[in-house]
């Protein structure tokens, strides 16, 4: 076959164990991650973005995001690789690792021992081996060999053995298995991201190097042919299905059923995505096939899977709620509009857990009238559009996870709850506004895990305003300008998180009519900072060399290692350039302190 079917699998439900002999897989290091991987505390599934260097070990939970992949190595060099929309864990009692859902690749060095990849219904025993393990869409699964030796069993002992360039099937359910089939190992390797999409090459390329030539030599010499057919996903005790690599090509892209239902307006008002009620041309859920919004730039190359519509409403007189529970199974679902989602009701997504993700894209503008409340209860609760993103009066609520608005313009929050249990994390490359007529809290509270506000390092802008006194902690802000302004006062902590901008003319400005307070805040890549209150009271802040800083107060009088009211006050280790800052106020040195008039 010209290419393997490995390009195009679905990777599902595994597990790698420890034998008598096996590797011990109880915790490894994460050594790189793309995009969204995040780790889950087994304690209470709370998610956390994974780091390089964290050890990931039982019995929490690793899980990826669309278009993700990490690796991770054991202290014997035991590789795992994951890869996109994949959960897994190890379990503390059978020394294991149990993958949900989602994509491995397993390689043990040689000599060092081995492990036993394990589904419910199959096992596969590896030594010194390099495989890719992958379940299909109707619950059985693939093994792969890609250099080494690997040995398949059911529970009931009956095996098979596999050579580099085979593969098999465990049937649905791991009654029988499947025939033994041959592979490209070049098109696998050459097309596969768990084989080249991460930095460092795995150890074993050579190896496998070596496996891609003996079967280019088999081919080149006629003792093996190359059919130009692919597997495909389902198989029998007897055969396997095979197709055409035009057919392929052809349904990878958007298919005519998503077609249609991106081309008509679907209105929910009820807890059913099956109510007979929506118009359904023919069907409007795509789950084993995504689908794409062809001709959208901002979604170019993005596959989506969940709920298709021209327009999607959700429209009720009282709230409703949206059982999602068929869906709980799978990693991601998507409520994707090819022009606007409109919430114009209060709408709860019921059934879900720490384990799935949950969009809404809308492919023009995604909509909030006034007084909503939206609630979901998953690890990751995205909004997403290429317009504004512009909500008054709204209350969005996740009691697991994270919340997260995505704009390809401005987000503006005016007077609006957004209460995650993880952090709330808002980009958009023009603006991000946030007002409030009270007292605003934006960062850590009732036990979210803060924020991040990202925007053009090099020409957004960050604006947060209250009527009342206005608080921001545990929030990472990203802006070329940061404007904070409060009817009553600031307190600004920005302790373990980072205040970023770049270019010329960087500036942050702060306003409020009593009292400032900054602490652990480092604004070295601002080339401007301003700020204006009856009292300023700084701690462990850092201002970089050269930058023009202005403190204005009601005296306009310095103090240094107290706090003074009508004072500019350098509490603690406040530097300019690394220095201490107040050897350079007044004196030409780039800091002015000066009164308010």
């Amino acid at each position: 076959m010209k290419k393997s079917a490995a390009l195009c699998l679905c990777f599902i439900c595994l597990a790698i164990a420890s034998t008598s002999r096996a590797i011990d897989l109880k915790q490894s290091k994460v050594t790189q991650m793309v995009n969204d991987v995040q780790i889950l505390s087994a304690a209470d599934q709370a998610p956390k973005a994974a780091a390089v260097n964290d050890i990931f070990s039982m019995p929490d939970i690793l899980r990826t995001g669309s278009a993700s992949r990490a690796e991770l190595i054991a202290t014997d060099e035991t590789i795992t690789r994951v890869g996109a929309n994949t959960i897994f864990s190890f379990d503390p009692a059978s020394r294991t690792i149990d993958l949900k859902q989602g994509s491995l690749l397993f390689h043990s060095p040689h000599g060092k021992g081995g492990g036993t990849i394990r589904t419910g219904s199959a096992t596969a025993s590896v030594l010194g081996t390099t495989l890719i393990v992958t379940t299909t869409a109707n619950g059985g699964m693939k093994v792969l060999d890609l250099e080494g030796s690997v040995e398949v069993k059911k529970s009931d002992k009956a095996k098979q053995k596999l050579a580099p360039g085979q593969m098999t099937f465990i049937l649905p359910g791991g009654d029988q298995l499947a025939p033994i089939i041959v592979f490209r190992l070049d098109e696998l390797v050459k097309n596969s991201l768990l084989v080249k999409g991460f930095d460092k090459p795995l150890t074993s390329i050579p190896l496998i190097q070596d496996q891609i030539d003996r079967q280019r030599k088999l081919i080149k010499s006629g003792r093996v042919r190359d059919t130009g057919l692919l597997v495909g996903d389902s198989a029998t005790p007897n055969q396997v299905e095979v197709l055409d690599p035009n057919t392929i090509q052809n349904a990878s892209r958007t298919s005519g059923s998503a077609r249609k239902a991106l081309a008509v307006n679907a209105t929910l008002t009820g807890s059913s995505l099956k109510d007979p009620q929506i118009p359904t041309p023919p069907s409007r859920i795509f789950m084993n096939r995504p689908f794409s919004l062809a001709g959208n730039s901002y979604f170019a190359g993005q596959k989506f899977r969940g709920f298709a519509g021209l327009n999607i409403t959700f429209d009720s007189s009282s709230p409703v709620t949206i059982d999602m529970s068929p869906y709980a199974g799978k990693p991601v679902f998507d409520f994707v509009a090819a022009k606007n989602i409109n919430l114009s009701g209060s709408v709860t997504f019921d059934g879900l857990s720490a384990l799935n993700q949950l969009f809404l894209i809308g492919g023009e503008q995604v909509t909030f009238a006034a007084g909503t409340t939206v609630q979901a209860d998953a690890g990751d609760f995205q909004i997403s559009t290429p317009g504004d993103l512009s909500l008054a009066e709204v209350k969005i609520v996740n009691d697991v996870g994270n919340i997260g608005f995505k704009s390809g313009s401005s987000i503006n929050l005016n007077n609006c709850a957004i209460l995650p249990a993880g952090e709330m994390i808002l980009t958009a490359p023009v603006a991000i506004n946030l007002f409030w007529s009270q007292d605003a809290f934006v960062g850590q509270q009732e036990g979210s895990g803060g924020n991040t506000l990202t925007t053009d390092a090099g020409s957004g802008e960050v604006n947060i305003t209250a009527g009342g006194a206005l608080t921001v902690n545990t929030t990472t802000i990203q802006a070329h300008y940061l404007t904070l302004n409060s009817g009553d006062s600031i307190l600004l902590d920005a302790a373990g998180r980072t205040l970023k901008a770049t270019g010329p003319g960087a500036t942050a400005n702060f306003t409020a009519p009593n009292l400032i307070t900054v602490n652990n805040a480092d604004f070295s890549s601002f080339g401007a900072v301003n700020m204006a209150a009856n009292t300023l009271n700084l701690s462990d802040v850092a201002f970089a060399a050269g930058s023009a800083v202005t403190l204005k107060s009601l005296l306009g009088v310095l103090n240094v290692g107290s706090s003074v009211p009508g004072h500019v006050n350098f509490i603690q280790n406040v530097t300019y350039g690394g220095n201490p800052a107040q050897n350079y106020v007044n004196n030409g040195g780039g800091i002015t302190v000066t009164t308010l008039h």
